[in-house]
Order: structure tokens, then C-alpha cells, then sequence
């Protein structure tokens, strides 16, 4: 009895942290008003099962901005919504997708006025190797 409530709790401490691990997705937004767009990084941070913390990293007009909220839903296949909110928290925004084959497309929108107002597109897939090196300009 022992032995396999040790085993247990041995293999818990390395198959949970796994399971509740950061992910990272990249790509790119596009701002409707101007046609402003960029690179995009969303670091989700598991809260339970598929609910998340979400912070997205992105310039706009040269500046470095960080929208941070939560989420819901598949990091993997299926739809993916969420809220988050600017740096002083201001103004909110909504995105809502779906994942197919690996990747995400969506739209996001202002819902600070009440009623969600398009604001434009973001497409976000997992992190590869050249990608890391783009986003490693973006500080979290």
C-alpha cells in the first residue's frame, strides 16, 4: 500500500506540472481603423480545465503593450473566446475564434462603450523555433 501511494505521488509531481503547463502561442493582429498590424504573443496560463490567464504582447505605433485577461476554451482544436483588458485597464476588448489544424483565427472587438465594436483579425499558432527568436524583442 505504501509503495504505490508513494509511486503515486512520485509520478503525480511530473505528469501535473506538465498538465498545467504555460503555453505560448505567436502571430499576427490586424487593426481595422488605419490598417495598423504586427506580431502578436499570447501566453495563456492554465486557471482549470481550459480556462485560462491570457496576456497578449504586441507593438502598436511603436509602442510596446501588453492586453491582459482570461479565456476560455481548446488551445488546440475548437473555439477560444476571452476578455482582457489594456495596461491601466481602460478599455476592454473581446476575441473570439476557432482553431483548425493548428491555428487560431479570430476577431477581436472594443466593448468598453457597452455593444462590441470590431476592431480587426488575429491568426496565433504554436511557438516554433523561429518564431521564439522574433518574439524574443518582445519582453513579457
Amino acid at each position: 500500500m505504501q509503495r504505490s501511494l508513494f509511486l503515486l505521488l512520485a509520478l503525480s509531481l511530473f505528469l501535473v506540472p506538465a498538465a498545467f503547463a504555460e503555453e505560448t502561442l505567436v502571430g499576427e493582429y490586424q487593426w481595422d481603423q488605419g490598417g495598423a498590424s504586427g506580431d502578436l504573443r499570447a501566453v495563456f496560463e492554465p486557471t482549470g480545465d481550459n480556462t485560462w490567464e491570457v496576456s497578449f504582447y504586441f507593438d502598436f505605433r511603436s509602442k510596446p503593450h501588453v492586453y491582459s485577461g482570461t479565456a476560455t476554451g481548446s488551445l488546440e482544436d475548437g473555439t477560444l473566446e476571452g476578455t482582457v483588458k489594456n495596461e491601466n485597464k481602460r478599455r476592454t476588448f473581446t476575441f473570439e475564434g476557432s482553431f483548425q489544424n493548428g491555428e487560431f483565427r479570430g476577431n477581436h472587438a472594443e466593448t468598453t462603450r457597452g455593444e462590441p465594436i470590431r476592431t480587426g483579425t488575429l491568426t496565433l499558432a504554436q511557438e516554433t523555433e523561429s518564431s521564439q527568436t522574433r518574439s524574443q524583442s518582445q519582453t513579457r
